[in-house]
């Protein structure tokens, strides 16, 4: 049966169950792919890898809490940042329809630094209360929850560099003893917390894409570390659920460069087996992005080394550094943007689902609400419909899982 979408147009179609997995063992016997090995199936698994595979398929609820207002203007003051990325403000039925779809995690991105008082870092109870509502709304209907700090990534808040290690370490400690404290009861072992997101030097040459001889690079990288360590130090200091909560940790840029430096620690934990390792991928880059430089492909082929290689080398990676050891990763970006090629998209979404799930690895898409817009729509969530106007994606992304199930 066809299946229209709300728009009018026809619903995307994933490749088949069949499909992925054959073209995920041909890439490896013919381009020599990282394949899981078998004999770790059957070894006993630590909580934090058993609630990794559990937490299936996530979603992020993108450029919400994750907002800033434009610092000029006062049209989006205190809590309605939330909407100063033209999203509207979240409903407990936005939340409901999400999981509805078929998604077990919401990452919540929240960014913090505009919401404080000047002087201490202290937290807008009324932003508080905010992240409170939407989290509770994601346990209520029995779904994962990650929540982090996302886009205080500059000096004066969260900045790895030397000259700025110091505030940083310090606006670390003042958010995530607040947050640490106000969830500290909730005593369902389905909310987690993520440390930082995407913490780079920006604009240095090295800002995304971590390089290993360049000594800033390195300082700023050891940086990540400390942070990361002192994040893990407050959280279990708080007490309560928080002892044994399980904790997601990105590296520099949360990039699988950042994390597989031969220099990247876990930070060390009375809570053993509770740690989740953290990467973005947008794979292959000048397929899932819209590149200023340098060719922009439209097309994807789950049978082509030039699609598939990019993604299957970055969860390689992460698979053996980390998976194949005992340490759980989760994936929680991915996607791609439109470039009027909703079909190609829906292949990418599928193969890398796939790969992901052969290798043990979950992970939750982008969504930042916008639907059209040539290098920048990313959504697949009609948050004012309250509905997945092409399901095309989500059931790509869940053919993918079913390929290889973990």
């Amino acid at each position: 049966m066809e299946i229209v979408s709300k728009t009018g147009t026809t619903q995307t179609i994933s490749p088949s169950v069949d499909e992925l997995k054959n073209a995920v063992i041909k890439n490896e016997k013919e381009n020599g792919s990282v394949s899981p090995d078998k004999d770790l199936k059957n070894k006993d698994k630590s909580y934090a890898e058993k609630m990794a595979v559990d937490m299936g398929l996530g979603f992020n609820l993108g450029n919400t809490l994750d907002a800033v207002a434009h610092p000029d203007k006062n049209d989006h003051p205190g809590i309605m940042s939330e909407t100063a990325w033209h999203n509207p403000l979240t409903t407990k039925e936005m939340i409901g329809g999400i999981k509805k779809g078929g998604f077990k995690t919401l990452r919540l991105p929240v960014t913090w630094h505009n919401h404080v008082s000047k002087d201490m870092d202290t937290v807008d109870p009324a932003w508080m209360n905010r992240v409170r509502e939407i989290v509770n709304w994601c346990l209520d209907e029995d779904m994962y929850v990650i929540l982090n700090t996302h886009h205080d990534i500059f000096p004066g808040f969260l900045h790895p560099d030397n000259e700025n290690i110091e505030r940083s370490l310090e606006f670390m400690k003042n958010i995530w003893t607040q947050i640490a404290e106000e969830f500290k009861d909730v005593t369902s072992e389905r909310l987690l917390f993520e440390s930082l997101n995407e913490i780079r030097v920006l604009r240095a040459p090295f800002e995304w894409t971590p390089d290993y001889e360049n000594e800033k690079c390195r300082e700023a990288m050891e940086n990540v570390n400390k942070l990361n360590q002192l994040f893990v130090d407050i959280v279990r200091a708080s007490g309560s659920e928080n002892a044994g909560r399980v904790l997601v940790i990105p590296g520099y840029s949360t990039s699988t460069e950042g994390v597989c430096w031969e220099g990247f620690r876990l930070p060390k934990d009375e809570a053993e087996g509770r740690q989740i390792v953290a990467a973005h991928i947008y794979s292959p880059a000048h397929f899932a992005f819209y590149l200023k430089e340098g060719a922009n492909f439209t097309e994807f082929d789950i049978d082509s080394p030039e699609s598939t290689l990019p993604i299957d080398e970055r969860l390689g990676k992460l698979y053996t550094h980390f998976v194949s050891k005992g340490i759980p990763v989760n994936v929680d970006e991915f996607g791609t943007v439109d470039k009027d090629n909703d079909q190609e998209r829906v292949k990418c979404l599928a193969y890398t689902l796939a790969k992901a799930s052969e290798l043990g690895i979950r992970t939750c898409y982008w969504d930042n609400g916008v639907f059209k817009g040539y290098g920048n729509g990313m959504a697949i969530f009609d948050r004012k419909a309250v509905c997945f106007p092409d399901m095309g994606p989500v059931d790509a992304m869940l053919n993918g899982m079913k390929a290889f199930p973990c």
